[in-house]
């Protein structure tokens, strides 16, 4: 059985190199980390620094490793939110729910929702990099410096998220603070080394039964899809051609609407299966791409997108429809294309795109392959 399951990896892991030898799908929505979607590169070391010291010294360090004066391959992201002072921050913030403090001074909570609470997560990644991205024929690498931004600008969340959330970080507190009074009483009465580790362990008993089951809830509200939300991001690369010659090489910008329909009642405990619908638009422009005759020219692309899927636990199918207009005029890689998803195991997925392009009968779409990957979100096949 091993050997048969080892096989059928092995020939799925062909179709999908096969298939994109001829075409080559991207997603069209709005990417985590611009400034490496941008570039076409996966930085070998991607660092997310916690604090402003940890982010200086690894940029100083990388700069100091190259001989070249230039970082050989370094990426950096983060949200400059987490290396701020703590100062007014607080759970219910983080998860979306507004808060404000009276002119007493007393903090109050409201069972609303900020819907603009994901503009404090905007994300910034940057990159230093050493590629060939101009396509002139001769193989010489240039400094490449990119940096993006990405960031939610708006999201509604399901209906009663505001007064669920808000009921179970109150009960996840009470309860949480209930094990803490007990094991703080307990060790009082007896301090001996052979007590404290016996309550430790009762306190992480109770934890796990109590207060870690309704964080577990939490965990999921937080993963739960929203009705509405709209996301942007921007990127930006400049290439050293020379040492003392830099030029804008790529600007791209992204937007995304995306709406979550669930497939179930409001009173279910978690929701995982939605309709969903999205609307996407991108601009990309590329100061060194080659045209049909061969010559360095610049490009603007422009691409209009759509899709409708129907997502659920562990599979997801759904069409995604994409027009691209290059300098201005409608170009022939706009398609058509269905996406299949289906989650084998925890990181492990099969991934399908079948679809064919509108003005060519023989530019048609077949992939199949299975991805590997860290993270528990889903791996999608736009058709772009």
């Amino acid at each position: 059985m091993k050997k048969i399951t080892l096989i059928f990896g092995i020939l799925l892991i062909n179709v999908t190199l096969k298939a994109q030898q001829s075409i080559k799908l991207k997603d069209l929505a709005v990417p985590n980390s611009p400034a490496f979607i941008l570039t076409d590169i996966t930085p070998t070391l991607i660092q997310n620094p916690n604090s402003p010291k940890k982010f200086v010294l690894g940029l100083a360090q990388s700069f100091d490793k190259s001989s070249s004066g230039f970082p050989e391959n370094y990426a950096a992201e983060f949200a400059p939110y987490w290396l701020t002072s703590s100062e007014g921050k607080n759970v219910y913030a983080a998860v979306g729910l507004k808060t404000k403090t009276d002119d007493d001074g007393n903090f109050k909570i409201l069972n609303k929702e900020d819907i603009f609470s994901g503009l404090k997560f905007t994300s910034i990644s940057l990159g230093f990099i050493n590629k060939d991205l101009i396509p002139d024929g001769v193989d010489l690498s240039q400094k490449v410096f990119a940096v993006g931004a990405r960031a939610t600008f708006i999201k509604v969340q399901q209906d009663g998220y505001a007064k669920k959330m808000k009921g179970l970080i109150d009960e996840w507190h009470i309860a949480a603070q209930k094990d803490l009074e007990a094991y703080q009483l307990a060790i009082a009465i007896d301090a001996s080394q052979e007590n404290l580790d016996l309550q430790a362990k009762k306190l992480a008993e109770k934890n796990a039964q109590k207060s870690g089951a309704l964080a577990d809830e939490i965990a999921e509200l937080i993963q739960q899809k929203p009705k509405f939300s709209w996301d942007f991001a921007g990127a930006y690369a400049t290439y050293g051609i020379e040492d003392q010659d830099w030029q804008t090489g790529r600007v791209g910008a992204w937007t995304t609407l995306s709406t979550y329909i669930p497939l179930a009642s409001a009173n279910a405990k978690a929701i995982k299966n939605y309709f969903n619908l999205n609307a996407s638009l991108r601009y990309l422009r590329d100061n060194f791409s080659k045209n049909d005759l061969g010559v360095i020219t610049k490009n603007n692309n422009i691409d209009v997108g759509g899709k409708a899927a129907l997502e659920f636990d562990q599979l997801s199918v759904g069409v995604e429809t994409l027009y691209r207009y290059v300098n201005g005029k409608g170009n022939a890689e706009n398609r058509t294309v269905g996406v299949i998803n289906y989650k084998i195991a925890d990181n492990i997925f099969l991934n399908g795109a079948f679809g064919k392009n509108f003005e060519s009968q023989s530019k048609s779409i077949a992939i199949l392959g299975i991805n590997w990957g860290i993270g528990s979100e889903k791996a999608n096949l736009p058709g772009n």
